[in-house]
């Protein structure tokens, strides 16, 4: 009797330690997978996938190892198996949705669609991402709102802060100015701007004329520019626009109303 309980405790011992060092080269191995695709990845994204799978690698292996301790001390596991899955099974529909957003926050980040500091649009809101989470997405917006979305619901998304922004630029000049002229003063404007902003991808260029407006003549500008930095462009660019445009005597469009008096 001692012997078998002797042999059924060396057993436990045994199966307990293997299940540690399992479970210590399968952390140390994936830790140091995770740590190269850091190099091209968010570290948070990659540290968020690391523990997320450590901890389902974790608990596998311990049932695992459960399994086989009460196995070796005579448990009937098949019986506590079959009781498992159907305790599984009431769990799993209980809480599928939560499921789904543990699903949906894995392919977020496997996927690389965005991470924290994007600039993203999920439906008709738009915003910047100020959480990342397992179950859960913020967005906040530049108005202050934030709103927090369940990541089994974000299915399509724009993101704006992967690519450089395209920044097309109609200036409106009056008919009172010649051509020449006109484009003189926005090759003079395009120099200036270029060297302000140290985030052009391409030069600035000239489109030409893309409208004959009944008050003016539209010239369409065009640069492209690092991601979310299209706004900033836009508003330096039309400033010195208007100050070359009072040094040089040069009309811009506007509407105005012409009142006589018999």
């Amino acid at each position: 009797m001692e012997n078998i309980l002797t042999k059924e405790v060396i057993t436990t011992i045994c199966i307990i330690i293997s299940a540690l060092i399992l479970y210590f080269i399968i952390k140390q191995v994936m830790s140091n997978f995770f740590i190269k695709k850091a190099k091209t990845r968010s570290n948070k994204k990659a540290l968020t996938l690391l523990t997320i799978l450590i901890n389902v690698i974790k608990y596998v292996i311990l049932i695992i190892a459960l399994l086989t301790i009460l196995a070796t001390w005579g448990v009937d596991t098949k019986a506590l198996i079959a009781s498992l899955g159907v305790a599984g099974a009431v769990a799993g529909l209980a809480m599928q949705d939560m499921i789904k957003d543990f699903l949906g926050g894995a392919d977020i980040l496997t996927e690389d669609q965005f991470k924290v500091g994007d600039n993203i649009q999920v439906g008709t809101f738009r915003g910047n991402v100020i959480y990342l989470g397992m179950k859960t997405t913020k967005i906040r917006a530049y108005t202050g709102e934030v709103k927090i979305i369940a990541n089994r619901n974000i299915t399509e998304v724009i993101n704006y802060s992967i690519m450089p922004a395209v920044c097309v630029v109609d200036v409106e000049i009056s008919y009172e100015n010649s051509t020449d002229q006109a484009e003189a003063i926005l090759k003079t404007v395009i120099e200036r701007v270029s060297k302000m902003v140290n985030y052009l991808k391409r030069p600035i260029t000239i489109l030409g004329i893309e409208e004959l407006k009944t008050e003016s003549v539209v010239y369409r500008i065009e640069a492209e520019v690092a991601p979310m930095k299209n706004f900033e462009f836009n508003r330096i660019f039309l400033k010195e626009i208007k100050k070359e445009a009072e040094a040089n005597n040069l009309t811009l469009s506007y509407h105005r109303v012409d009142v006589h008096n018999v």
